[in-house]
């Protein structure tokens, strides 16, 4: 995967974007897009997929630049397969923004599990924002273990 600090800066229509592979699982937040538009703030750079032209961190962002009624907005190009980026998704909304849910966070567990299951639980815990017993106990379900048959 590429680092996004070392990309540069470009400027694309807004209407070019896709949107993400989100780890939320309620999807996008109306309001927190409407309160970032009413902010008057410049936004971040969003990370963009180069290939697919897919939002990876930014769909905030995104809805409150078109709120705005921009027609540009900043991406910085990252580079990768689909489960990088997904996870690369999960740490930018673990940093900043509007805060993942536990919910949201476990399910990103358990799919980073599927797609990086030789993975330690703390390089997943460190990734979501959750404990490695936490991650332990989502993987022993994942694997059916510590389930009893009676």
């Amino acid at each position: 995967m590429s680092d996004p600090a070392q990309s540069t800066i470009h400027t694309v229509p807004v209407a070019s974007l896709l949107p993400a592979d989100s780890p939320r699982l309620s999807g996008l937040s109306e309001d927190h897009a409407r309160a970032l538009a009413e902010s008057g703030t410049a936004f971040e750079p969003l990370l963009v997929h180069r290939e697919s032209g897919r939002v990876v961190d930014g769909m905030h962002r995104l809805r409150a630049a078109v709120l705005r009624g921009e027609r540009h907005i900043a991406v910085r190009y990252v580079e990768g397969a689909a489960a990088d980026l997904f996870i690369r998704s999960v740490q930018a909304n673990i940093r900043h923004g509007l805060p993942l849910t536990l919910g949201d966070r476990k399910a990103a567990v358990l799919r980073i599990l599927t797609s990086h299951p030789h993975w330690s639980d703390r390089a997943i815990a460190a990734v979501t924002g959750v404990s490695p017993k936490t991650v332990g106990a989502v993987r022993g379900r994942r694997w059916g273990w510590g389930l009893r048959k009676d």
